[in-house]
């Protein structure tokens, strides 16, 4: 470990700046914060719990266009610049190496994401205290996780501990003045993690969970929990280990292909072609949310799709916890 006598997030900007990078950091917008590409440290904001949207988009855009065509494919524009996102919380770095098993898996690579993803440097921020709607803990995450990272930066208030993960990890420590952390630092840093699992507010019991799912996809549990459900999709849209998309053209003889995200809530989401719906209900596609990522993405990758940012608790409209409609379904389930 290594320490850092100043603020290592603001500083290292200009120097990443300096080897070609596009940096990423936290920026306040209205009353909320955002990933945004800056020119400075001093454009970093740090008294943010989380960001309003994650920065999956980064790597993942809401909108990207995968050719231009008129006649002919004039254009793949694939993307493949150094980024780094500063300041990214662990939660959202471990949501990264979700997205990876699904746009970097055996069977196929995606090309757009691949080249962003292969240049991407991820400096982590600790958390000292976990926000309101936070519970990674119970998903065996920690606000002081390493998993996908290459730095992870702790903050002591009047100097900064340092871990370096990677092989450029260890390079961009370099371009600082960083000296060896004492066992005091350690220690400090060691009682701050501690403190932080203790703080959390909220629980998801995942304890049996994909027996319990497996038990009650035809309850009407589901029926009842969706009746406040509006369809906006706020929960998908946020979420960082939201994958779908749709692929649209723009332009008939001459335009682009895009594709932009979409959500499992979206009502057309699953229409197909001969006017039939498999999910036609509210009730079905709220349901699916639930069991793609606490079992159907389980049985597929090994792991649960979740990684217990709260973002889609704290911006539902209608007041929709994921942590007390699972908890809640060990109670309230096999009815049908």
């Amino acid at each position: 470990m290594k320490v850092y006598s100043g603020n290592f997030l603001r500083d290292i900007v200009s120097k990443l700046i300096e080897d070609g990078y596009k940096v990423y950091g936290a920026v306040k917008t209205k009353d909320y914060y955002v990933f945004d590409e800056i020119k400075s440290g001093e454009e970093i904001s740090l008294e943010y719990c989380n960001t309003r949207k994650s920065p999956k988009e980064i790597v993942f855009p809401e909108n990207e266009v995968l050719i231009k065509y008129s006649k002919w494919i004039e254009e793949i524009p694939i993307d493949d610049s150094k980024r780094a996102i500063v300041g990214i919380r662990p939660c959202d770095a471990k949501a990264l190496t979700l997205l990876d098993k699904v746009f970097l898996n055996d069977d196929f690579k995606d090309p757009y994401y691949e080249a962003r993803r292969k240049n991407l440097l991820l400096i982590g921020y600790a958390c000292n205290e976990p926000g309101e709607y936070c519970f990674c803990e119970s998903l065996g995450l920690s606000p002081f996780g390493s998993e996908g990272l290459d730095i992870l930066v702790s903050d002591l208030g009047d100097r900064q501990v340092l871990e370096a993960f990677t092989e450029e990890g260890h390079k961009v420590l370099e371009m600082l003045d960083v000296k060896d952390a004492s066992e005091e630092d350690i220690k400090a840093r060691d009682e701050l993690r501690d403190k932080a699992v203790k703080m959390f507010r909220r629980k998801l019991e995942v304890e049996n969970l994909r027996e319990i799912l497996e038990k009650n996809f035809e309850s009407d549990y589901w029926e009842k929990i969706a009746l406040t459900c509006v369809s906006c999709g706020v929960c998908t849209y946020l979420c960082p280990t939201c994958f779908c998309f749709d692929i649209l053209d723009e332009g008939e003889e001459e335009g682009v292909r895009y594709r932009a995200w979409d959500s499992c809530q979206f009502p057309l989401y699953t229409l197909e072609s001969s006017s039939h719906n498999p999910r036609r209900e509210k009730w079905q596609r709220l349901r699916n949310r639930f069991y793609d990522k606490f079992y159907y993405m389980v049985e597929k990758t090994g792991e649960i799709f979740c990684v217990g940012c709260g973002r889609c608790i704290e911006a539902c409209p209608m007041g929709i916890d994921i942590t007390e409609v699972l908890n809640g379904l060990r109670e309230g389930g096999e009815s049908k």
